[in-house]
């Protein structure tokens, strides 16, 4: 899919970043989130509230942020700009705001389970 069908069928305010990955060699970089699935308007009552997402970005020429298992960074939002996807992100822990932008060919949506509480 496009950033900007994923901006519209995707809603990440509350989601928590907790694993980045950058593959310079095939220029794909991937975001794993404990994501709230009940925010998003095709959410059902009965269906699981979190589940882990594991987003795939490709045609990404560099990336230069934070990689690695990360401590539920909270995803403030995620908007289109420039023709870039932006994502504003808040270390709760360390009280810090990260921003990021990607530029992709397209992205892959993947659930990987169910977010046990």
């Amino acid at each position: 899919m496009t950033i900007q069908e994923l901006r519209e069928k995707y809603y990440f305010h509350d989601s928590c970043i907790t694993r980045i990955d950058y593959f310079s060699e095939d220029k794909r970089l991937t975001i794993t989130m404990d994501f709230c699935q009940w925010a998003q308007n095709w959410y059902k009552e009965g269906e699981p509230e979190n589940v882990w997402l594991k987003l795939t970005f490709y045609g990404i020429d560099g990336y230069d942020g934070i990689t690695g298992d990360i401590d539920y960074f909270s995803i403030l939002d995620g908007e289109i700009k420039d023709d870039k996807f932006w994502l504003f992100i808040l270390d709760d822990f360390h009280e810090e705001h990260y921003e990021y932008y990607l530029n992709p060919s397209n992205v892959e949506v993947e659930i990987l389970g169910i977010v046990e509480d």
